[in-house]
C-alpha cells in the first residue's frame, strides 16, 4: 500500500557546521546541481571601477590645470590655495588611480582563472 505520506519520508544529513544538507529519498535519484552561472554581476566591481574612472578623470583635469596654471595665468591664478591644492594631491590622486586599476585587474584575472579550473 502507497502512502503519499510515507513517500516523502527521507534521511537528512547534517554537515560539520548542523546545517541540514538536502532530503535523500530512496525512490528518488538525486538530482544533479544547476549549473552555475558565470554571467552574474558584482554590483560592488560596478561600483569601483566607476570611481576609478572618476579618479582617472579628475587626476587628468587636475594635472592639465595645475600644468596651465604654471604656463599662464588662468581661474587658479586668483586663487592660490586651490593651485597648490591641486599641485600637492594630483600625483597621489593619479598614483591611487593607477594602483586601483591594477587591483581590478588582479581581481578579474582571478575570476577569470577560477571559471577555467571549474569548467
Amino acid at each position: 500500500m502507497k502512502d503519499h505520506v510515507h513517500e516523502r519520508i527521507g534521511f537528512r544529513e547534517i554537515d560539520e557546521n548542523g546545517n541540514a544538507l538536502p532530503a535523500v529519498s530512496p525512490h528518488v535519484p538525486e538530482q544533479p546541481d544547476p549549473e552555475r552561472k558565470h554571467g552574474a554581476i558584482n554590483p560592488f566591481i560596478i561600483a569601483v571601477w566607476v570611481l576609478d574612472a572618476a579618479l582617472i578623470i579628475f587626476g587628468i583635469w587636475a594635472l592639465n590645470e595645475t600644468v596651465a596654471a604654471m604656463a599662464a595665468p588662468t581661474q587658479f591664478s586668483n586663487s592660490p590655495q586651490l593651485g597648490y591644492m591641486l599641485m600637492s594631491y594630483t600625483p597621489y590622486v593619479l598614483l591611487g588611480s593607477l594602483l586601483l586599476t591594477a587591483a581590478l585587474l588582479f581581481w578579474h584575472a582571478v575570476q577569470w582563472q577560477k571559471k577555467r579550473a571549474e569548467g
